[in-house]
């Protein structure tokens, strides 16, 4: 009995996970394809959070979540280190992909890397917690780029040389001002053996509540292990972490 009611208990939560990403509410039907379980146990679960006051049924047949969901995450907030919370969205994207992931902050014109979660894999990224790095050669620091006002970023590439690392770097401001409006509309950087050669890295920008860029995340891998389409996975990884990581972000 035990191993059914703890299936059940993480159907529940997969299930406010996932209507914690679409807002505007899903469908029973969704909620079940989604989360591919039968549309009876989709069902149950949702009359049990019903009944619980943690979802509720619009009019248009959709479930969304209620307020109670965030007072019980509020008091979560309240008693939890930020770090931790980014460290635990880093985890869930790392169980997912196994390749070495980072977290950094802005240091003037570079990234300062706090934190590091290590591939297990025999061929992986050589770095370290407390290592500084440019904008302009790393996924993370473009990222941080992108997620700033345009003449912002510009004047940053602007005001020092920007350093040839590898033969890929890119040192020109203007072709640098061009990826970053596609980052934009991406969601996602890309830095392809820029930094490190052999290396390719994706990195988003996480926002704080007032928009402005506070961490990055990034996942790094050997490029003959990252192709496009592996690029794209991460990248969307990375964009689901971003916007738990936010959500938690614009509630403190």
């Amino acid at each position: 009995m035990a191993e059914v009611a703890n299936r059940t208990l993480q159907r529940g939560l997969n299930v406010l996970e996932l209507l914690s990403e679409h807002p505007d509410g899903l469908e029973l039907h969704e909620i079940a394809d989604m989360l591919s379980m039968p549309k009876s146990s989709a069902h149950n679960l949702m009359q049990t959070l019903l009944t619980m006051r943690y979802v509720r049924l619009t009019p248009g047949a959709q479930y969304q979540l209620t307020l109670k969901t965030f007072e019980v995450g509020a008091a979560v907030v309240q008693g939890t280190d930020i770090n931790q919370i980014v460290r635990q969205y880093m985890m869930k994207a790392f169980n997912e992909c196994n390749e070495t992931m980072h977290c950094g902050v802005l240091a003037g014109r570079k990234v300062l890397y706090i934190d590091k979660i290590e591939s297990t894999r025999s061929i992986r990224m050589a770095s370290h917690v407390g290592i500084q790095m440019p904008l302009h050669a790393t996924a993370m620091g473009k990222a941080f780029l992108a997620a700033m006002p345009e003449e912002e970023a510009r004047r940053l590439l602007m005001s020092e040389n920007l350093e040839q690392l590898t033969p890929h770097t890119i040192t020109d401001a203007d072709a640098l001002m061009l990826q970053l409006r596609e980052i934009r509309q991406r969601g996602w950087a890309l830095e392809d053996e820029e930094n490190t050669e052999s290396v390719c890295c994706v990195g988003v920008a996480v926002l704080d509540r007032d928009g402005k860029p506070a961490y990055a995340l990034s996942v790094s891998a050997p490029s003959f292990r990252m192709n496009e389409e592996l690029q794209e996975t991460y990248g969307a990884l990375l964009i689901t972490a971003k916007h738990r990581i936010e959500r938690v972000l614009r509630a403190l």
